[in-house]
């Protein structure tokens, strides 16, 4: 479930096209776990975190490739004169 959350995060903020956004996001990913890490009273899984990171970054890819893929498969439009 965190990979796809994270997934849907990397998507959204992907589609801001916004470099500063994407950035923001992928800090207040780092800062949530690190909060959770300073008030859990138990330990925490840093292989939550590393499947959160992975799942971001695996979410902007598909963006990307979703966005070649548009332009790839968009048919050439014909100017008739």
């Amino acid at each position: 479930m965190i990979i796809l959350t994270a997934a849907a995060l990397g998507i959204t903020a992907g589609q801001t096209r916004s470099a500063a956004a994407i950035a923001l996001v992928a800090a207040l990913i780092g800062i949530t776990f690190a909060v959770a890490a300073i008030t859990s009273p138990g330990p925490v899984s840093i292989l939550a975190f590393v499947y959160a990171v992975l799942g971001y970054n695996g979410g902007l890819m598909l963006f990307v490739l979703g966005l070649f893929a548009k332009t790839r498969l968009r048919p050439a439009t014909r100017v008739s004169h």
